[in-house]
This record gives structure tokens, sequence and C-alpha cells, in this order.
């Protein structure tokens, strides 16, 4: 990034804000940091954010800070992904924002390819593909092959069928622009046991007009025992009354979304099957 080229290139590209919260993550901060930090997409905003870590991650955050200045991190006391995430948000000021957990890894043009298909089609969000990675094993999956932009209308019947899948319930395969946000004021929704994902996604296309597909795998998501998708299930059958309000409450969300775009007659029939859908699927 010293040579003119380099700096020619980081002003072409429009910022992009990445938001990792992170609680006691340091055996696995630092892989994803520089998976991040090795984007191809050079113009990045990376913050941190010290979700009141009790291990050595705050220390090890800090010292990869001080070597790269697009790194800031930040410190909160424990709340919670989501108070985490609203607070990372704070301190955004790229065009676009995108999510990474940390205990995941960025294949080299992720941001790079959300970022552009974002410029090229005018898409107030982007959606890629992903791969989950378990032990030694690799499984990729996107939407149906999917590579092209619809409105937002024209993606409802695909969010309709696959509202319980990872394509619609997570954040990190995606990318948001960020004045979007700011001007509807959507946060996380704290306090939910699951699904917070879900809920700001839903909330995001209530003003929506442009949704892109991209059919390459733009994150690897490390499934094991300890990842907040296993730990939700688990809690799922240890607190099967709490978990059917949340569940209830997320689709109030969804059912928000279709009256907005005042789609919910057209798909009120098949919404409510969003209640008997257990977990997150591909």
């Amino acid at each position: 990034m010293n040579t003119r080229k380099g700096v020619q290139a980081l002003e072409s590209q429009p910022l992009v804000s990445v938001v990792i919260p992170f609680y006691n993550a340091e055996k696995t901060l630092e892989s994803m940091l520089k998976s991040v930090l090795s984007q191809t997409w050079h113009n990045l905003q990376v913050i941190l954010v010290n979700d009141g870590s009790t291990d050595g991650s705050p220390e090890l955050a800090a010292r990869l800070a001080a070597e790269d200045p697009r790194v800031t991190v930040a410190t909160k006391e424990n709340g919670g992904v989501s108070s985490a995430r609203n607070y990372g948000m704070t301190l955004c000021k790229g065009k676009y924002i995108r999510f990474v957990d940390a205990d995941d890894i960025l294949p080299p043009e992720s941001t790079e390819l959300l970022a552009a298909r974002a410029e090229q089609d005018g898409a107030d969000m982007v959606i890629g593909g992903y791969t989950q990675v378990f032990l030694q094993m690799r499984h990729s999956f996107n939407l149906e092959d999917r590579d092209d932009t619809l409105t937002c209308d024209e993606m409802l019947p695909l969010l309709c069928r696959k509202s319980n899948t990872y394509f619609y319930g997570v954040l990190w395969n995606k990318i948001f622009l960020r004045e979007k946000i700011e001007a509807d004021n959507i946060l996380f929704r704290e306090g939910l046991t699951f699904g917070e994902d879900f809920a700001f996604v839903t909330t995001y296309l209530k003003n929506a007009e442009r949704i892109a597909f991209l059919k390459e795998y733009l994150y690897d998501y490390q499934r094991s025992a300890g990842s907040a998708t296993f730990r939700q299930a688990m809690d799922c059958v240890i607190h099967p009354m709490r978990n059917i309000r949340t569940k209830k409450e997320l689709y109030g969300y969804l059912k928000d979304l279709y009256i907005a775009r005042g789609q919910y007659e057209k798909y009120r029939g098949k919404l409510w099957m969003y209640l008997f859908r257990v977990g997150l699927d591909t």
C-alpha cells in the first residue's frame, strides 16, 4: 500500500466497515482477523468490539491493532453479541457494513465480491454462499446457484420458502448499506436468546429495494460444539417454553416485513410455517 498504484486502488474502493464482536476468543481471534486484513478489498475499517472478555483476547486484539491502522479496538462491559454489534455500528464510517464472527474465516475475495456487486447493481443487500467447516470436512452452499439481482418484492417468495436458512437467518454472508441502517434506526434486538440476526435482516428489508445474490462461497463458518448455532440448538432443548416465545417474536418480525411491503395477504397462508421450522437449515 506504499506504492501509488496501491494508494489509487485504495481510493477507488468505497470504505467497508467490518464489525467483529468478541468474547474470550483468544484461540480464534488472530486467524480470523488475519483473514479479514488479507482481503483483496483493502479499504477497510475493522472494528473489534471486546464484549467484556476475561481471557487474553483483549491483549491479543491490542497487539493486532497496533500492526494495522485499519483496526480499532473498542471495549465495553459484557452485554451479549447484540449489544456489542450495536456499539460497533456507532463507530462505523464506511459506505457498507458487514459483520463477522470471531471464530470464522473470510476467503480472500469475500469482501471484494460483495462490495463490487453492491456497487455494480446498486444493491441494498448482497447475499453470498458459504462453507460449513467441521473438523476436516467442508460443505459449501449457495441459494439455488443464484447469481442475480432482484427487487425486494421479487425476493419475498424466496424468503417465504427459506426463511429459516442461513441465507436469511445470519449476517456473515451479507453486506449492508450503512446509510440505510442509520436512516431506519435499525438496531439489534438485545435480549433475544437466538434469532437476533434474523430480526435485523427482516427489519432492514422493510425499506430495501434491490437484493443481489452471489453463488460464490464467501464465508467459512466454523461449526463446532462451541458455536452460537450449537448453543442455540441446545438452549431450545433445555428451555423449550422460552424458545417458543422467542420463535413467536421472530415470526412477528417476518410478518411485519410482509405487512410493510404490502404482501402479507398474499403470503399469510405460508408464512406461519416459519413457526414450525426448527433452527437454521441450509
